[in-house]
């Protein structure tokens, strides 16, 4: 599957945490084109401290974050060309509310699914993070991982991470 930034298309980047959606964004330098809810809860509000006692990104902001993704989200779609969108997309509603943004703006809706990593590699990828506030309890992932595997997407075209390729401006 090609992908042209020139081209009004929404890529949602579908995964747990730790199947390597941020990474494979920054291996194709495409953060300048991407919105990351996990970068506006940290624009708004510092770590807080667990009581286990590390350091995670504040989930408290969650939904102020989501509020400021679907936001810059409209505005990019209202100047066209294409946004990458990286946040877990484990749950149907989250991808068809961006669905119906998609065709109110018309534009095409791509997810690139990163589950063929598999929920082993992604959980010993998110150990190797223990320590750093991007970590994420195994639990959190068992229950992403269950929720986002068993979930019916209707009339939306996926395309399996490995079968990408980006098309940049020239």
């Amino acid at each position: 599957m090609n992908i042209n930034l020139k081209d009004n298309i929404v890529v949602l980047l579908r995964g747990v945490p730790g199947s390597g959606k941020s990474t494979w964004l920054k291996e194709h330098q495409l953060e300048d084109y991407s919105i990351a809810t996990d970068r506006l809860r940290l624009l708004l509000s510092n770590p807080v401290k667990t009581p286990q006692g590390y350091y995670e990104i504040n989930q408290q902001v969650s939904d102020k974050a989501w509020q400021l993704a679907y936001e810059l989200l409209e505005s990019r779609m209202d100047h066209g060309g294409v946004t990458f969108f990286d946040a877990t997309f484990m749950n149907e509603y989250l991808i068809n509310y961006v669905k119906g943004l998609t065709e109110k703006h018309h534009y095409k809706l791509l997810v690139i699914d990163f589950n063929s990593v598999g929920l082993d590699e992604a959980k010993r990828r998110n150990a190797g993070r223990w320590g750093t506030i991007r970590y994420v309890p195994d639990y959190v992932l068992d229950d992403m991982w269950s929720e986002g595997t068993s979930m019916s997407i209707e009339g939306v075209n996926m395309v399996d991470y490995k079968d990408v390729e980006i098309i940049p401006f020239k």
